[in-house]
């Protein structure tokens, strides 16, 4: 057991003033000084300056994404304070923020606690994460409860992308192409067209593709490719302004992607190089995703302006996966306890995903001298059709895993291994809320902040596995959470502000436990966050360096993780009952000088389970099997295993995905070359040590730090408008582990998952 690290919170705060991560921020110039620019951020359904905005907030622009080749939010570790994504399956992105996130992506039942808008709409599947990046103006990170300030409401915090906008001035677009190490093609073409006097489109295309980071090396499968991508993205959007009171904004963005799977690395792969594999299943993953949305704005009188959001969502994913990482040869576990010394396997021949999703919002804001505020109302339909199929072997009417992959993995009949496990499940969440949240303004310089938000779901849950257990959980939760701050301004460039605000996130049922379980109830809770956070944004050097600082204390009430039970095939979703998070960010950009520009962030996250919860880790378990002795179904495994669920306590271990140190400084210089202007840009990223689980196993959980160098030059050819660069991410090559998955279920294999390899890239991008 750890010990409770002791908080000198004297001592942290001293270091807060010297730490960074903060966006990139352009330079203007005024009265013939270069001033950092503003910077724009959506706080309480409407634009303010981000130095007036009492929030932890980070923005970050889609120039910057492309000059760090990131072209999805996978490779977004560390950009901003507290931000922690890592893979489970392959497929799913577990997305933290200051440790809270989500544990429990196996079941469909429940909700990140870290969600993704588009202009404000929600991406109601968690697949979303995993979309291409397209026509983007900025990229906005909140972090801590969003219960005012989104329509649905969020526990650890949200992603908000704002595409860029129609405009009605003038016909403009551009082109542009970057090639790159790995055959990279990443094509873009965006056209904006007004229409009359009031109105304009806006059309996006992008094709994006790269050959494989790793590959199967040797038998059947040798070369094939994996981490490949091949993907189309297309948005049409539209925005008309009859008069200077209303204004309607409609997109339709299509996505679709066909490509091999993810490259997971079983931690005993016996190959050297970790971009090199040895399995025997081919991996797939297509995934098609389909959004529209409509976005209208009335300026009534008085001041109010009322805004409708709706927003519409069709996702399907079509996944195979090798769950075992090896090939057959390299196999010989005996998960059963039946003397199974032969070759084994363990894949998923065939893993589906729909979804539908309908979201309706409508909101009224006012803004005053004395007071501010907005209350709104919130509905969601959405309907998650999740079917898989697992199969471990040998099987009786074949010794190969070649029996499996024949006849292909959509028309695998289900009936041909020796243990499957079939899952057929469609939860359906019907969710409405209303919120409200004013800003009362005290004199000149004292502001307080007062918000609330009730929300009520309705969930049914109806599940069939193995081919015949079949059943229907409904479950009713609802919630009032709220938020109370005070913001003082010492003068115009100094914010100071403290603000506790509460979150929460449903609860949900586990189909599981119908089997026979012990320890894993049929219904598991909600949880809760409590968030204290004191803040400080600040303006210095006559406009040339902004720092922002904000430290924070959570009170995490029965966080969500998959619970393992001495019954096999029983498991689930459990609680930990309270678990302490805190931590120190800054954010700065400074204006060295006229030419050279500085950003950065370093941020500090430390926390621990603070009660007792004894409870069964199946790494735990797998290391104790013993070929016809101790296995999953023999008498001797379940008293091994109900032992272990009574003797490991997760009291005093860290949260997972709590990075303890994190870090970004980027390095930009400037310089007029010829008849065009030179950028020049060097960034390191540090993302630090972490917990994967919530066990803290030694043997698996503890993912390494890693450091990476991001390099970058653009030249801007101003009299032609044309764009020419050179660039090369993960510059030395780092090959570092983004998460590792030790899978609960199957042969309980773990494997860990790399960040992508150093990629060589040159663009260019001619605007019109």
């Amino acid at each position: 057991m750890r010990p409770y690290k002791d908080f000198n919170i004297s001592s942290l705060l001293f270091s807060a003033t010297v730490l960074s991560v903060v966006q990139p921020a352009p330079v203007i110039a005024q009265d013939d000084e270069f001033l950092l620019e503003e910077i724009t951020v959506t706080a309480q359904r409407r634009e303010v300056n981000l130095q007036d905005a009492a929030l932890a907030v980070s923005v970050l622009s889609g120039v910057d994404f492309d000059k760090s080749n990131i072209g999805r939010l996978d490779n977004f570790n560390a950009y901003v304070p507290g931000l922690t994504i890592a893979k489970n399956d392959g497929a799913g992105r577990v997305v933290s923020i200051r440790g809270v996130g989500w544990e429990t992506a196996q079941n469909l039942s429940t909700q990140p606690s870290v969600l993704m808008y588009v202009d404000g709409v929600y991406m109601a599947n968690p697949l979303s994460m995993g979309t291409d990046l397209g026509d983007l103006e900025r990229i906005e990170v909140f972090r801590g409860p969003q219960g005012t300030e989104f329509g649905q409401g969020t526990t650890g915090g949200a992603i908000n992308l704002v595409t860029i906008r129609p405009d009605p001035d003038a016909v403009s677009g551009n082109v542009g192409v970057t090639l790159g190490a790995y055959d990279l093609v990443r094509a873009r073409a965006a056209l904006n067209v007004p229409v009359g006097d009031n109105s304009a489109f806006r059309v996006f295309l992008q094709r994006y593709a790269h050959e494989g980071f790793s590959q199967i090396s040797g038998g059947a499968l040798d070369g094939y490719d994996l981490d490949d991508a091949d993907s189309f993205t297309g948005k049409f959007a539209y925005l008309w302004e009859p008069s200077d009171n209303f204004s309607a904004y409609m997109t339709a963005f299509v996505s679709s992607s066909s490509q091999h799977a993810a490259a997971q690395r079983n931690i005993d792969e016996p190959l050297g190089g970790v971009r090199d594999l040895s399995q025997d299943f081919p991996g797939i993953f297509d995934l098609d995703n389909n959004v529209l949305s409509a976005i209208l704005e009335w300026q009534l009188p008085s001041g109010l302006v009322l805004n409708s959001i709706s927003g519409y969502q069709e996702l399907e994913k079509r996944q195979s996966v090798d769950g075992d990482r090896l090939n057959e040869s390299l196999i010989s576990t005996d998960i059963l306890g039946f003397f199974v010394t032969t070759a084994n396997w363990d894949v998923l021949t065939f893993w589906d995903n729909d979804s539908e999703a309908f979201s309706q919002e409508i909101n009224l804001s006012y803004g005053g001298d004395s007071v501010d505020w907005v209350a709104g109302a919130y509905y969601l339909d959405h309907e998650n059709f999740n079917h898989f199929l697992e199969a471990n072997g040998p099987a009786p009417s074949s010794d190969s895993i070649a029996a499996l992959a024949d006849p292909g993995p959509v028309t695998l009949p289900p009936f041909q291994s020796v243990l499957n496990f079939v899952e057929a499940r469609t939860v359906t969440r019907e969710d409405w809320a209303v919120y409200a949240q004013a800003r009362f303004h005290v004199g000149d310089r004292t502001t307080i902040v007062a918000g609330g938000r009730f929300q009520s779901e309705d969930q049914l849950d109806e599940a069939l596995q193995f081919f015949s257990i079949a059943s229907s959980q409904s479950l009713d939760d609802d919630k009032f959470t709220w938020k109370l701050g005070l913001d003082y301004r010492l003068s115009a460039d100094h914010l100071l502000y403290g603000l506790i605000s509460t979150g929460w996130k449903n609860g949900g049922t586990n189909p599981g436990a119908l089997n026979g379980a012990i320890n894993v109830p049929l219904v598991f809770r909600p949880a809760e966050v409590t968030s204290f956070e004191l803040g400080s944004k600040n303006t210095l050097g006559d406009g040339r360096l902004r720092l922002n600082v904000a430290a924070f204390l959570y009170d995490y009430e029965n966080l969500q993780f998959m619970e393992e039970d001495p019954v096999p095939f029983a498991g689930g979703t459990g609680n930990i009952p309270s678990t302490d998070i805190y931590g120190l960010e800054s954010e700065f950009n400074w204006l060295l000088t006229d030419n050279w520009q500085l950003d950065g962030h370093l941020t500090w996250l430390d926390g621990e389970f603070t009660d007792d919860q004894f409870t069964l880790d199946v790494v735990d378990f797998r290391e104790a099997l013993v070929p016809g002795f101790i296995g999953l179904l023999t008498p001797e495994g379940f008293d091994v295993r109900l032992a272990l669920s009574q003797s490991t306590n997760l009291k005093g271990n860290t949260p997972p995905k709590l990075v303890e140190f994190a870090a970004r400084l980027a390095l930009v210089n400037t310089q007029e070359v010829g008849n065009g202007t030179l950028t020049s840009r060097i960034e390191y990223v540090h993302r630090g040590e972490f917990q994967y689980r919530v066990f803290n196993n030694p043997l698996v959980d503890s993912v390494p730090s890693y450091d990476i160098f991001n390099l970058s030059f653009d030249y801007h050819m101003s009299d032609r408008n044309l764009s020419v660069g050179l660039g090369a991410s993960n510059l030395f090559d780092e090959e570092g582990v983004n998460s590792r998955f030790s899978n609960p279920f199957g042969l309980l294999t773990t494997s860990e998952e790399f960040i992508p390899p150093q990629e060589i890239f040159g663009f260019f991008k001619l605007d019109f």
